[in-house]
């Protein structure tokens, strides 16, 4: 009898097992297409239309077993709204979300199971988000630049076990950090809560960091900032301060070596009076020294600052590379969107913060009052003598187009030249196809891809159809394809390197056979006679890694474009697609015919290379097939 009632119950509670997590699963579906319907006006997740999340939708990761959602990551693709459709993945362990534009939270109840939070560069306000600090299984939080206000709940995040990264900064938090009595239950890794308003004395479980983590709060104080807390000023006083009068009433009979210790005592801080200030002398002898040696140093520009300076020393840098006379006061050629200044000296006043060093010079991104964050590129190499450097500059800096990285104001002179442009937060598209390919990274789905190659040739176009002056570009690589706020792919560094007399790279994976040293060699052709074709030729070797996901030169110097033609000119094969993209299969006509266009720019010859406005007419083309 037992075994005639038990398989029933067993089947039943399998039954119901299987019936919930259908719902649940059902439940996790509704709830991405509701979020997409709210967040994604820029409908950058167009793969979410068909099967089921945990096929081939962007961003949405699923447990093997129970395929509820356990993991999405969205970044950089211009969400917008709340992100409490979400609330409904109960199962979810990972949510990354950052560089948006999203700006309503909902109470982390709902995710009893997050382990990681990344939410930076949204417009999120209000107070800490409720319920974080009842995530048991936290690991990673990161808050960073939006626009939070208030106290944070430090003794209650002080008890998450396993909390390694805690990151505030650039909000507009308040309250003070717990007191030094507080025992840290967990041990950061990392932490921030810079460029915020917090109040009183860093306890001593968060002396640890360094300054960087606790600068911009102008109340806080305590070690490692320089700021001396009241207390402790208080305690610092000498103790005969506040030591009873009683125990200096000496006898009658010592009255005569109190007089000798007390001559002593004078004696003993006069002497120590000159000794300081004979080091305080020389301390500022060898200051100025020093300073005087950096500023001749930075001006002679014979060697390069270390790129891993703080951002004050990032400032002297740019500062110094000036030279302090009247160049410092020289006005600047400014051109439409130059707010904010007008002279060189406006940008040495404004904090800098170094980018990076490139094949032209340095950058810097520097906060200029009243137009933002832009960047200033400082070119030391020699320029060629052009007898009109400054109206090839002015052709540029007065052109205008979704796809160029616009040229604001520059300054020139016989020592360096200052080139401003508009600031580019989402990198470079070098960067997005071939940075961090770790844990967290987001791969560019085809649909993005192919914007960024119609955007670059737009871009390209218009530069080459400018003002009728046969522009071309001279070192157009996917580094000098920035992407802007808006998703947009847009060409930098515009003719840079025609102004300078840079040496050319025999290994340069983008540089087309005609510009080759030893071709030029054998054909007595001018070795850098650059053209608006070498130009296609370049942006065919981009498309290349648009397709491929490699970079221009492979491993042992073998170009892309050589390596590409072999395999095309052999068996056709998949395996020359990026094999991230091998989850849109059903493109593969749209890749191919991007191909096709590519290899169309590296033919031989440069005469038979099509026009940008012919290459971009293809990809639009291809676009729009895509889009059917």
């Amino acid at each position: 009898m037992v075994a005639l009632y038990s398989t029933p119950f067993s089947l039943s509670k399998l039954l119901s097992f299987c019936l919930f997590f259908t719902i649940s699963h059902s439940d996790d579906f509704s709830a991405l297409l509701a979020f997409k319907s709210k967040a994604d006006t820029s409908n950058f997740l167009t793969s979410w239309s068909k099967n089921v999340p945990c096929s081939s939708w962007l961003g949405v990761k699923c447990h093997p077993i129970t395929h509820r959602v356990i993991k999405i990551v969205l970044n950089h693709i211009h969400l917008t709204g709340s992100i409490y459709p979400l609330t409904h993945l109960t199962q979810i362990r990972h949510l990354s979300l950052h560089h948006n534009s999203l700006n309503s939270i909902p109470n982390f109840d709902f995710w009893p199971n997050l382990k990681h939070v990344y939410l930076s560069h949204n417009n999120f306000s209000g107070e800490f988000p409720q319920g974080i600090y009842r995530l048991k299984r936290l690991r990673r939080l990161d808050l960073s630049f939006n626009e939070f206000s208030g106290e944070i709940p430090v003794t209650e995040l002080n008890q998450l076990p396993h909390l390694m990264t805690l990151r505030l900064e650039f909000n507009s938090f308040s309250g003070s950090l717990g007191a030094d009595e507080t025992r840290a239950s967990v041990s950061f890794k990392e932490f921030n809560i810079s460029g915020n308003n917090f109040n009183g004395k860093i306890p001593n479980w968060l002396s640890k960091f360094p300054v960087a983590s606790f600068t911009g709060n102008v109340r806080l104080c305590g070690y490692p900032l320089r700021t001396i807390c009241p207390s402790e000023m208080v305690n610092s006083n000498p103790t005969v301060m506040s030591t009873p009068n009683s125990q200096f009433n000496f006898p009658n009979q010592r009255k005569k070596n109190l007089r000798e210790n007390m001559f002593l005592l004078i004696v003993t801080i006069d002497a120590v009076g000159v000794m300081m200030t004979v080091l305080v002398i020389t301390w500022c002898c060898y200051y100025r020294k020093k300073n005087q040696e950096r500023e001749i140093y930075a001006l002679k520009n014979k060697h390069k600052y270390n790129q891993d300076m703080s951002s004050s020393s990032l400032y002297h840098s740019f500062e110094y590379g000036i030279k302090k006379t009247s160049d410092q006061f020289a006005t600047m050629v400014c051109f439409e969107g130059c707010k904010g200044f007008n002279k060189v000296d406006d940008l040495l006043k404004a904090s800098a913060e170094m980018l990076g060093k490139g094949s032209v010079g340095t950058s810097y991104k520097v906060a200029i009052l009243d137009s933002g964050d832009v960047v200033v590129k400082r070119v030391i190499e020699k320029l060629k003598k052009m007898k009109d450097v400054d109206g090839f500059l002015r052709l540029i800096g007065n052109l205008r187009h979704t796809n160029v990285v616009s040229l604001r104001a520059y300054y020139y002179s016989k020592e360096e030249l200052l080139l401003v442009y508009d600031f580019h937060p989402n990198g470079s598209l070098h960067n997005l196809l071939h940075g961090n390919h770790g844990p967290g990274r987001t791969p560019l789905d085809w649909t993005t891809r192919l914007k960024y190659a119609l955007g670059a040739a737009k871009g390209l176009r218009v530069l080459h159809s400018y003002n009728k002056a046969k522009i071309c570009h001279g070192n157009f690589t996917s580094s000098n394809i920035l992407i802007d706020h808006y998703g947009n792919a847009c060409i930098s560094d515009i003719c840079l390197h025609l102004l300078l007399q840079m040496p050319s790279s025999s290994n340069d994976g983008y540089k087309a056979p005609e510009l080759s040293t030893q071709n030029n060699i054998n054909t007595n052709q001018n070795p850098r006679k650059f053209s608006q074709k070498s130009d296609v030729y370049s942006f065919g070797v981009i498309l290349l890694e648009i397709l491929t996901g490699k970079i221009a030169t492979s491993e042992g110097e073998t170009s892309l474009a050589k390596w590409v033609q072999r395999v095309v000119n052999k068996e056709w094969t998949w395996d020359v697609f990026d094999f991230e993209l091998a989850r849109y299969k059903e493109m593969e006509d749209q890749m191919v015919a991007l191909l096709k266009v590519a290899m169309a720019c590296l033919v031989s010859s440069p005469k038979d290379r099509p026009k940008m406005i012919v290459v971009e007419k293809m990809i639009e083309d291809i676009a729009k097939k895509e889009n059917r």
